[in-house]
């Protein structure tokens, strides 16, 4: 999987989980995906950079604007977005 799907991947399952307002461990992030903790943490360091999600002790769960580039992807009729 390259960088740019998990990046999908990652926001998606952030996306869905995203009224709980709980942070996501890394550890559940990768049994979800079936990816490394490491190859999870590349792509969520590239989103907290992007400013699409924010981290804390306990995990991970998308910003505001991470939400909102979510949302529009998930409503969107464009397959590629």
């Amino acid at each position: 999987m390259n960088p740019e799907e998990v990046g999908r991947w990652l926001i998606q399952i952030l996306y869905d989980n995203y009224d709980t307002e709980k942070y996501v461990p890394v550890a559940s992030l990768s049994k979800v995906i079936e990816l490394s903790e490491s190859m999870l943490i590349e792509g969520l360091n590239h989103l907290i950079e992007s400013g699409l999600v924010e981290n804390s002790e306990t995990g991970y769960k998308l910003s505001l604007k991470g939400y909102e580039v979510a949302h529009q992807r998930v409503t969107s009729f464009c397959p590629h977005l």
